[in-house]
This record gives C-alpha cells, sequence and structure tokens, in this order.
C-alpha cells in the first residue's frame, strides 16, 4: 500500500513539472520567445494550485471513499483536452498579451493540472482513513512527491524536449497522465478494501512535491508538529508555533506571516530568475537552476527530522551578509566575474528561501489547521507570482521587484533572541524612539549617500566606478552592526540601493528607462554624449553617433549586413523586410528609391526608435515603414509584392525566438522572397552556434548559405563596430552575385547527426558553444 500511494504521487508530482516547461515552450512561438512567458507560465500555475489546494480541502469533509470517487471522476474528464499542443489562438498584435496567454493555458493546460495537484493531500488523507500502520504518520509520502518533483523539473530540458517533438510531448505527457490515473485507480482501490480509521482522520495537509516552485510548497507536512521543545533561538517565531495549542484557530497576524513567509520566496525566485537571465546572463536553460534551488530549500526546510529552528538561526545569521554583497553588485552595477556573481545570486536566494521556508516549518499549525495553513501558503506564493508577472512590468521600469524582493526577506528575517520583534510584531510593540531611528536611519544614510555621489559627479554627470564602490561599500560595511535589528538593517539596504542611482556610470548617463512584456529597456549616451545606446539587460540592441547616419554595431558598412546589402545585385535590395527594429540602423544602407518594411514585435522599441531625441536612423533614412507584431505571423499576413531580401535580426539576443529559424518559418519566407531573393540571418550569439542549424535547414530546403564571422580592427572597434555572424540563404549561388566569390564568405556548416529544426522540434542544449 505504501509502495503504491508513494508511487502515485512521484508520477502526478513528476508531471506536474514536466508540464510547466512544455506548456510555456508551447507559448513560445506566439509570443516571441520573451522570458516573461515563463514568468506568466508560472504564474498561472501557482493560481491553479492554490485552486487545487481549494478543491482538496473543500472536498475534505466528504468521506475518503466518496472523496476518491470524485476525483476519479474529475480525472476523468479532465483527459478529455488532452494531449495538450501547440494552440490554434493568436495573441493579439498590440496591448498586453498576459491576459491572452493566461485564458489560453486555463483553457488547454488548467484542467489536468488541477485534478493532480490536489492527488497529494487526497491520497495522505486516503492513507490516514485507513488502520495501515502508516496511516498514523503519512507525511512520508511527502519524500515521494518531491522526488518526483525534481525528476520531473530535470527531465524536460535534459531529456525530453531534446528526443521528442512538441507534438511527441503531449502524446507522452497524455500516456504518462493515464498512469497516474491508473495509480489513482488501484489507490483508491486498495482504499475502499482497508479497514477504516477507528476515528475520522484529519484532513492530510497537501503535498508539496507536485506543487510548482513559486507556490510554497506545503512540504510541512514530512516534519513532525512542532513542540515546546523547540529551540529557544527559534527566531522569533510566534508561540503558538512551539505548542500543542497550535490547534487553536490562528490569529490573522500569524496568517498573515505565512502569507509573507511563502509571497517573498517565491517572488525572489522569479526576480532572480529574470536578473539572471536578461540583466546579467541570458545563458539558454538558466531558468532552470533558480527554480531547483528554489524547490531544494522547500525539501530541506520540511524533510522529515529537519530541525527547523536551527535553520532558521544559520539564515538569520548568514542573510545579513549575503544580502551585503548582493546589494553591492547591484547597485555598481557588476557584470564580471560572470560565473562568481551568478553563484552569488544563487547562493542569496537558497539563504533567504530556506530562511523563510524554514520559519513556514517551524510555524506549522497542529494537524486540524494544516489544510488551512497550506492555502495560505500557496496563495503567498500566487501572490509573490502575481507581483513580478502582473504588477512589476506595469509598475516599475526597472528590474526593481528583485531588490524588493531581497529587502523584504531581510525584513523577515527574525532577530537575536531579546534583541527585537519579527516584523508584525515590530509595528504593535509602543518603542516609539527605537522605531523612529529605524526609519530615520535609512533615510539619513540614504540621503548622505545621494549626497556625495552629487558631489563626485563629473562634468559629464558620471560618478567615476571607483568613488561609486567606495561610498557603497563603505555604506554597507557600516550597516553591519544594524543586522540585529531587522526593520532597520532592511530599509537602509533599501535605501542604499536605492542611492546607488544617483549619478551616471562613467561614460554612460541615463536617457531612457522602459519595460514591457518582452524586455527592459535602456537608452543611455555615451563618450560624452556624443553615442547612444540602446540595452535589453546586458544585451545591445543598437547604437548611434548623434545626428551620424553611419550605421554602428552589427550594422556596419564594413560587415557582414553592410557587404551583403552593397554586394547582392540590386533586385534583392530594391526591398527589404527587416524582422527586429533595434535602432534602425539597417534602414540607412538604403539606396534612393529602396522601399524597407521593419516588422517589430514590441511597442516600445519602436517608440525609442523613433524619437529623435534618442535615434534618427529612421527619420534620417527614408523614414520606412514600421509594423507592429511579431515578425513570422506579419509575414504570413503580407499580401503586397515580394521582397528581394528578408533580414533576420532578431538573434542578436541570446534568448533567440526559435519559430523564427524552423523548416516551416524558412519555407514561409521563401514564399515572401522574390525568385531570386536572399533571406540573411543574423546569429551573433554569446551563447550558442547556430552555423550548423543554418546549415542543416539549407541541406534540407536545398538552398544555397554562406555564412562570415567578422571581426572589426581595432580602429573600427573605436569607431562602434562590433564583431558579428551574419548567414545568407539563397536559392542559387548565382543569386548571391560577387558574394558567391568573396572568400569572407564560407560555405555554412551542417550537422548530420542532428534533426533539423521544426516548429515541431528544436533542442536548444545541442547548440549550446561550451567553449
Amino acid at each position: 500500500m505504501t509502495l503504491l500511494y508513494s508511487l502515485a504521487l512521484l508520477v502526478s508530482a513528476a508531471l506536474l513539472f514536466l508540464l510547466e516547461p512544455m506548456v510555456g515552450k508551447f507559448m513560445l512561438p506566439s509570443l516571441g520567445s520573451t522570458p516573461e512567458v515563463w514568468t506568466t507560465t508560472v504564474l498561472f500555475f501557482q493560481v491553479v494550485l492554490l485552486a487545487g489546494y481549494g478543491y482538496a480541502h473543500v472536498t475534505s469533509r466528504l468521506a475518503p471513499r466518496r472523496q476518491a470517487l470524485l476525483q476519479l471522476g474529475l480525472l476523468a474528464v479532465a483527459a478529455l483536452v488532452l494531449p495538450i499542443g501547440v494552440p490554434d489562438a493568436r495573441p493579439p498584435d498590440d496591448g498586453n498579451p498576459v491576459p491572452w496567454l493566461l485564458g489560453v493555458l486555463a483553457v488547454t493546460a488548467g484542467p489536468p493540472f488541477l485534478v493532480l495537484a490536489a492527488n497529494g493531500p487526497m491520497l495522505q488523507r486516503w492513507l490516514a482513513g485507513t488502520r495501515h500502520r502508516a496511516g498514523r504518520d503519512p507525511y512520508f509520502l511527502f519524500a515521494a512527491s518531491n522526488g518526483g518533483s525534481l525528476i520531473g523539473l530535470l527531465a524536460y530540458p535534459l531529456v525530453v524536449e531534446r528526443v521528442l517533438t512538441l507534438d511527441g510531448q503531449g502524446e507522452l505527457w497524455a500516456a504518462a497522465y493515464g498512469a497516474a490515473a491508473l495509480l489513482v485507480l488501484a489507490s483508491a482501490v486498495v482504499l475502499w478494501r482497508a479497514e477504516p480509521a477507528a476515528e475520522p482522520a484529519e484532513a492530510a495537509p497537501p503535498d508539496a512535491g507536485g506543487s510548482p516552485p513559486a507556490a510554497a510548497s506545503p512540504a510541512a507536512a514530512a516534519a513532525p508538529p512542532a513542540t515546546a521543545e523547540a529551540a529557544p533561538d527559534a527566531g522569533g517565531l510566534p508561540p503558538a508555533a512551539a505548542s500543542p495549542a497550535a490547534a487553536a484557530t490562528p490569529s490573522w497576524r500569524r496568517r498573515l506571516t505565512w502569507l509573507a513567509l511563502a509571497a517573498v520566496p517565491s517572488s525572489l525566485m522569479l526576480g532572480t530568475t529574470t536578473y539572471l537571465t536578461r540583466d546579467l546572463s541570458p545563458v539558454p536553460l538558466l531558468w532552470v537552476v533558480p527554480l531547483a534551488l528554489y524547490l531544494l530549500t522547500l525539501v530541506i526546510a520540511f524533510a522529515p527530522g529537519a530541525d527547523a529552528a536551527r535553520l532558521t538561526v544559520w539564515g538569520r545569521r548568514l542573510l545579513p551578509g549575503i544580502a551585503i554583497l548582493v546589494a553591492y553588485t547591484l547597485a555598481i552595477g557588476a557584470q564580471q566575474p560572470l560565473f562568481g556573481l551568478v553563484a552569488l545570486h544563487l547562493i542569496g536566494l537558497v539563504v533567504a528561501g530556506l530562511l523563510c521556508h524554514a520559519r513556514l516549518a517551524a510555524d506549522r499549525p497542529g494537524a486540524e489547521r494544516l489544510t488551512e495553513y497550506y492555502l495560505w501558503v500557496a496563495l503567498g506564493g500566487a501572490l509573490g507570482g502575481a507581483f513580478n508577472a502582473l504588477f512589476a512590468p506595469v509598475a516599475f521600469p526597472g528590474l526593481v521587484e528583485y531588490p524588493l524582493a531581497l529587502v523584504a526577506a531581510c525584513m523577515l528575517r527574525p532577530a537575536p533572541p531579546k534583541k527585537r520583534p519579527d516584523v508584525l510584531e515590530f509595528f504593535l510593540r509602543d518603542e516609539r524612539p527605537t522605531r523612529y531611528m529605524d526609519f530615520a536611519a535609512p533615510v539619513l544614510i540614504g540621503a548622505a549617500i545621494a549626497g556625495i555621489l552629487l558631489l563626485a559627479r563629473e562634468d559629464d554627470g558620471s560618478v567615476p566606478l571607483e568613488v561609486r564602490g567606495a561610498v557603497i561599500g563603505v555604506a554597507l560595511g557600516m550597516i553591519v552592526n544594524s543586522a540585529r535589528r531587522p526593520i532597520r538593517f532592511a530599509l537602509t539596504l533599501g535605501a542604499i540601493i536605492l542611492a546607488a542611482q544617483t549619478g551616471a556610470t562613467p561614460g554612460q548617463d541615463l536617457l531612457e528607462r522602459d519595460r514591457s512584456f518582452f524586455g527592459i529597456y535602456r537608452v543611455v549616451e555615451s563618450e560624452g554624449g556624443r553615442v547612444h545606446d540602446l540595452y535589453d539587460g546586458s544585451t545591445l540592441h543598437g547604437s548611434q553617433r548623434v545626428n551620424d547616419r553611419d550605421p554602428l554595431t552589427y550594422y556596419s558598412r564594413v560587415g557582414p549586413a553592410g557587404q551583403a546589402l552593397a554586394g547582392l545585385p540590386r533586385a534583392a535590395t530594391r526591398r527589404v523586410a527587416a524582422v527586429g527594429l533595434g535602432a534602425g540602423a539597417l534602414a540607412c544602407h538604403a539606396r534612393p528609391g529602396d522601399e524597407y518594411t521593419y516588422f517589430e514585435i514590441d511597442p516600445v522599441v519602436a517608440r525609442i526608435a523613433r524619437d529623435p531625441d534618442y535615434f534618427t536612423y529612421l527619420r534620417d533614412c527614408g523614414n520606412p515603414r514600421v509594423v507592429l507584431g511579431d515578425g513570422r505571423r506579419s509575414l504570413a499576413r503580407h499580401r503586397g509584392a515580394p521582397f528581394g531580401l528578408i533580414a533576420l535580426d532578431a538573434f542578436n539576443s541570446d534568448a533567440i525566438p526559435v519559430h523564427l529559424v524552423t523548416r516551416e518559418a524558412i519555407e514561409l519566407y521563401l514564399r515572401r522572397l522574390a525568385p531570386r531573393g536572399a533571406l540573411m540571418v543574423h546569429l551573433s550569439n554569446r551563447y550558442l552556434d547556430l552555423e550548423p542549424v543554418m546549415g542543416n535547414l539549407a541541406r534540407d530546403l536545398g538552398l544555397a548559405c554562406r555564412i562570415e564571422r567578422h571581426e572589426p580592427t581595432d580602429a573600427q572597434h573605436e569607431r562602434g563596430y562590433t564583431a558579428s555572424v551574419w548567414a545568407l540563404l539563397v536559392r542559387d549561388p548565382s543569386h548571391l552575385g560577387p558574394l558567391a566569390r568573396d572568400p569572407r564568405w564560407h560555405a555554412c556548416e551542417d550537422d548530420p547527426g542532428a534533426e533539423t529544426w521544426t516548429d515541431d522540434y528544436s533542442n536548444l542544449l545541442g547548440v549550446v558553444d561550451w567553449s
């Protein structure tokens, strides 16, 4: 019986964690492969998890056998939407696509996810409702469930995505769902045949193993009820956490504490993921690491035999130092050393997450209140995800939610014994002078830092890095002593991060900051105001010398883009379609009579490129047409004259939109090209080698493929020209004109051992440049 129940929960939990990334990949092609798809998908599953917990909690009033019949019926009904596949619906071309994405997820993946999420608490309750010896303590099932969660999380990017097409993934998941349903059926049969417990069992808590990462996992079921023997240094936990009296109705203050302790690490995990994959280094599949570490903190905090009080003490001691280091790198905008920074921010996530989750474990109530407890925990996780996915992109121009979550985690850090109350008790005690200083000190320190940085500004408005680093470092070092007062420490940390924004980075004065569903953008001026640069996170999307029409960066006249537009036959360069706008530099290769059309997915990018205060390429180079919407779908709708050249310029960001470089996509481009037209693809990337992908596509479609990897000279680099990789695809080599004999352009290398990318299959891990 225990083996059967363990296997049922392991499979259910693995399916939940397979479904999240699988459905996210289904949605990526429709939404331009933006990282926000992942954040929104996680939010959706958090909300559905909460609904699943609510369903399990409400139906726990039924007898276990009746609940089993209801669950089996819903498992059968949810199977009607299987297999899950790529939706036919398409998002709006303008406006926020989040409501559309949530609606599609609700129809396609919501029903099976909800029913599977309820399996954990239900099966534990069924076991507890029998006379089986394990029914007295069914929380060991938590270990099986978390094992399944980790298996599902790692199996998708490492195995499933690499060997199966999207259709195959949907079919595999449907088959595994059937297996999970059969295991639940077998568990129900065993329940019906087992001798009922002498008295009605309390509803078991929802099981963390099947929960999405951002909804704090109900793993407290794995630990025995808290007792008065909890360590005296339990970290400022409410008294009810250490007493059997926890069966009493919890106070609202205690419920709100549960909510906060679940919401903050949820938001911090998503903020860390966004920071690492956009602002620091968009390494493929890096999003898996924060997610796995977040789960790991839940496993450790709620594991059988775990000492939650001791974990809280260690978290309390370690968090100030880690938070100071993380805040320092954020304040000075550090980008190197990459490995060290990634490790530092991940350690910060682990320490903060372990602290919050250990406090949750230590404060769990008696068995009578477990289901209510986990409903609050799940609600907190969902609110943390909603803050990052829905509120932050609208309210903040930059990635403010990440340092905010870090500050919030520090506020939740309990003080040493007999020193200060916790965050909620702080506002209820009448210690006015001390409380006033806890607010006044951060304001004074932040104002002092801002004043010093203003005085240190040079003529161009920038603050030298060594001065900025020294001032911020000294200030952060000074607040170490305030670590014994969590409120003062957290608020001062936030004030220092805020004050650090005073003064521009040397050579870079911030002109504009904005964000959308698709990116977090900055326009900065460098070289004393002579150059404007457009960044999305750490990726440069275009530069221009003020009032100068010379294309810079990847689009220089001496680089592959300039060579192609100058060397291809004139019939190919008179009508040009460019997928991806950037700053609009490509338009300045146009000659009199040429017609350029841009297809740009993000209205914010279009607004920035059109603003003459930032860039004048579009104004000065023929005022080309800009069509908003996904490039591939826009080209599919195009019914005008064919283009001579289609330039795919969506790959100079390391998070590439895979749906633009599949066999079906190339076939569409060929239908929109003139017979002697050319396809030009920008392949510059820090982490992926996309040449074999293009080589395989050209081989399968019978196209000629040429590629150039350009390295500018020192003089060209000083001018603003950067290294870039571009590929050209044509139906016949003669359509390349003089470029067919240019030694700088060589034939694309293919990879016969790799499967050609299609709308149904792609494998980013297979093209990672491990060097």
